[in-house]
């Protein structure tokens, strides 16, 4: 409850005048907007409408002023009012074109006969809106108790054909109930989760968890406060479709401030399986380009599709915005066709047979979704999911047949398939390729990639034979798979005795030890193929590649780090082989095994000190200068 007694504002005071309140909250409230866009092309989806001033009410945050409305009887007053000033600046944007305006909604008015919907939808028609442009954000916090006001006012506002967005979800009492039966188009995740998602593997499972969900029930996903680039990799890598916080942009009150896209932010190239065709390549062969009816078709438009023999036994529905609400079902409608008088029904306004009444909900994801998120959608579904809406910067764009994304699967498994080592069953030199070629190209995180390769591996191979010699590829690579999954985002074995290792979001600083550690664990594990009187004595004497015998060390390998910083972005493929070829001869001269470098070094700078103690990390990369790009 907040304290009104003797409260000022700009000299005057209150004394429970609901009047002057509003008048004062007229005057100096003002909203600053915060733009949401999508994840992966950087275009603005929309913009959320955010207090400010509040405090020239003399109040401590937006709620407090709702509350202090509230205690004095204005609430709705002040609402409307405040719509209206969100509306305006909206309206005045020169970006608003497809974009939405977010607004919340305070609980408290839905015991408002109407909760102000219709005052709202003429607001807009006066700006030249539509409900459509608007998304109503009600948060998730919300008591249980007010489960069915909730249910009653998204039924209105859908009516209206407003959006409705689940703010803050995770934060408050995450009743699944709810969210099904809600069955809101937008969820927007708490910042509590995002925040240092890409280190915290507790919240990733949960994010994923969401976004997983979301997308089977037809939701996209806002990301809230994503405030780091690490952060952003890390919410588009789990398949969060919108992005919102401080790394895009502050809440900004200026409208010539608002810009249609953040070209910055766009996700670099797509996910690519096998060094062959990208995701994206794959899911844009199979998209049935199906038409699609508007949410607010009659009822013959649908019996006019029907008729005209559809080769799918459903109809996509979208909404006023071109997004996609759901299946019109052919069985559904047939049951009533075949009836006696089953048309007339249908077609008589009277009865409430509205096309809304005759949707189900419908997985749905954005064409640079990665296709195993696509797969897991439909993977345990006892429904008999007919497929997938794809959609493109939230738009409709087609539909994915169950049938044409198993195809798509089974295709990358066998390519996958034919490019992973028998042996080891890692992905092998193409799916390496790709990584590096995409990988290079990430510039909004850092990146490093680690070669590796064995020393002393021929004599050993020479002395124990080839079948011990798997036996330590296998050991190598067991120790690769049991890497914490935060060290490493791909593993792959070159062929032979070469293994490689890709890592982002890791501060370059931090790959030395783990590589290190990764070393010296090889180093110990791998004396157990030796004879005793070997690892005694710590050498093996083998003929060399000239025939002459000499004497051999135990095995080891040789680790070469090229690392990309942030804002680096290299398609050059030559470039970065000629560097990693360097580097590699670095390693195995060097007395720890490891030589790393950051792209673009001087050719004075590359490898590690010769003076360095042997098994021990380097402390840092050296400082390099970036060139040649």
């Amino acid at each position: 409850m907040v304290d009104i007694q003797n409260r000022r504002t700009n000299g005057y005071r209150l004394d429970r005048n609901p009047q002057l309140f509003l008048v004062n909250a007229g005057t100096v409230l003002d909203y600053a907007i915060q733009p949401i866009i999508d994840a992966h092309t950087g275009d603005v989806y929309g913009y959320e409408a955010l207090l400010r001033n509040v405090d020239q009410l003399g109040c401590s945050s937006p709620m407090a002023v709702f509350d202090l409305a509230h205690d004095l009887g204005c609430l709705p007053d002040l609402e409307l009012l405040l719509r209206r000033k969100s509306v305006e600046k909206f309206a005045s944007l020169s970006t608003r074109k497809n974009a939405r305006l977010f607004l919340n909604i305070d609980v408290r008015l839905l015991n408002t006969p109407g909760c102000l919907l219709a005052e709202t939808a003429n607001l807009l028609v006066m700006h030249g809106l539509t409900p459509a442009s608007v998304c109503l954000e009600i948060s998730e916090a919300t008591e249980p108790s007010k489960a069915h006001l909730i249910q009653d006012f998204i039924g209105d506002a859908r009516a209206l054909d407003f959006a409705i967005a689940i703010d803050d979800f995770g934060k408050g009492y995450s009743h699944m109930k709810n969210l099904y039966d809600f069955e809101p188009d937008i969820l927007k995740i708490d910042r509590f989760f995002i925040q240092s998602l890409h280190s915290d593997g507790r919240k990733r499972l949960l994010v994923s968890s969401m976004v997983d969900l979301a997308h089977v029930l037809g939701m996209r996903v806002v990301a809230e406060g994503v405030e780091t680039d690490a952060e952003l990799s890390a919410c588009r890598q789990i398949g969060c479709d919108l992005i919102q916080g401080y790394l895009i942009s502050h809440p900004f009150i200026r409208v010539d401030e608002a810009v249609a896209r953040y070209p910055q932010f766009a996700a670099s190239a797509s996910h690519t399986q096998g060094g062959l065709k990208s995701d994206e390549e794959l899911i844009r062969r199979e998209i049935r380009p199906l038409v699609a009816l508007r949410d607010d078709a009659r009822m013959d438009d649908v019996l006019a599709l029907l008729r005209a023999g559809r080769a799918y036994p459903f109809i996509p529905v979208v909404n006023a915005a071109d997004e996609p609400r759901g299946l019109i079902q052919e069985a559904d409608i047939k049951s009533l066709i075949y009836m006696p008088f089953g048309q007339d029904l249908l077609r008589n306004k009277a009865v409430n047979n509205q096309l809304k009444n005759f949707l189900h909900r419908c997985p749905v994801a954005d064409l640079h979704s990665r296709l195993d998120h696509l797969v897991a959608m439909i993977a345990d579904d006892d429904d008999k999911t007919a497929g997938v809406i794809i959609t493109r910067n939230g738009k409709y764009d087609g539909f994915l047949t169950t049938s044409s994304l198993l195809k798509i699967s089974n295709e990358i498994r066998m390519r996958e398939a034919e490019d992973q080592n028998p042996l080891t069953r890692l992905p092998g030199n193409l799916s390496v390729t790709a990584f590096v070629s995409d990988a290079a190209c990430e510039s909004e995180t850092d990146r490093c990639f680690c070669y590796v390769d064995f020393d002393n591996f021929k004599p050993f191979n020479d002395i124990y034979g080839f079948r011990m010699g798997d036996r330590a590829l296998l050991m190598f690579s067991e120790l690769l798979k049991r890497m914490p999954t935060r060290h490493r985002d791909f593993v792959g074995h070159i062929g032979g005795d070469d293994f490689f290792i890709g890592i982002r979001n890791l501060p370059a600083g931090e790959i030395l030890p783990i590589m290190a550690s990764l070393r010296g664990e090889f180093r110990h594990q791998a004396e157990s193929l030796y004879d005793p009187e070997h690892r005694q004595a710590g050498v093996i004497f083998a003929k060399d590649r000239s025939g002459h015998e000499k004497q051999f060390p135990l095995l080891n390998c040789s680790i070469a780090i090229l690392h990309m910083p942030k804002g680096v972005s290299v398609g050059n493929q030559e470039l970065l082989m000629r560097q990693i070829a360097a580097l590699k001869k670095d390693a195995k001269a060097a007395a720890t095994g490891i030589a790393a470098a950051t792209f673009g070094e001087q050719q004075e700078h590359k490898g590690q000190r010769a003076s360095e103690p042997a098994g021990s990390a380097p402390s840092s990369l050296p400082r390099l200068v970036v060139n040649g790009m």
